[in-house]
């Protein structure tokens, strides 16, 4: 309960660099909920693609939606540290010491459980080559650029810093529009594929 409470009350640390008040920061609660919805109704759309091709598997939506309710889960032990970091030192050791702080927040989360529920949650949080993984990554990416959008609308962020947002997300997304049947057009319906933004 305190983890969830935690997760309720945290604020995105991006949006405070990015100057959006306070009391319109989404907490990494909300985050974390807007991106297990979209994983849902992504997994759904994925899955209807893939019933007409002979070698794509469906997706588990259960499993898909479970990363993507956990994906900042241990951030309720460390806080949501903002991604600008990586542009003060090496990037592959601040990666090497973000996933060191992870680990140790996933085992501090463990240490509180039983143990028959501490293995389940070790195994989905390690659980980082999966499909179901990629796609609630995918949904985290698309949540950013659709909190960027609405921040921008409301003015409490310029078009140039939702467009560095946006830029930075599908710069992350390049990778698995092969392997997700619905993301290319997912994107051009929403328009991130083009100038004109949401």
């Amino acid at each position: 309960m305190k983890n969830i409470g935690l997760m309720k009350s945290l604020l995105r640390t991006g949006w405070i660099r990015a100057g959006v008040p306070k009391c319109d920061i989404e907490s990494l609660a909300d985050h974390s909920w807007a991106v297990s919805i979209l994983t849902y109704f992504f997994c759904a759309e994925e899955n209807i693609l893939r019933k007409t091709q002979v070698n794509k598997p469906l997706l588990n939506t259960e499993k898909a939606v479970l990363h993507a309710l956990f994906h900042d889960f241990p951030e309720s032990e460390y806080m949501d540290i903002d991604k600008s970091i990586f542009n003060l030192a090496d990037p592959q050791k601040i990666s090497a010491f973000l996933q060191n702080i992870e680990e140790g927040a996933v085992t501090r989360i463990t240490n509180q459980l039983s143990q028959e529920i501490g293995v389940l949650f070790l195994d989905l949080m390690g659980d980082n080559d999966t499909e179901e993984f990629r796609i609630a990554r995918i949904a985290d990416h698309i949540d950013v650029m659709n909190q960027a959008s609405v921040y921008s609308k409301k003015q409490w962020i310029t078009r140039e810093q939702a467009d560095s947002f946006h830029s930075y997300a599908l710069n992350e997304l390049e990778g698995y529009q092969t392997d997700f049947l619905f993301l290319k057009s997912y994107l051009e319906r929403e328009g991130y594929l083009r100038d004109e933004r949401k």
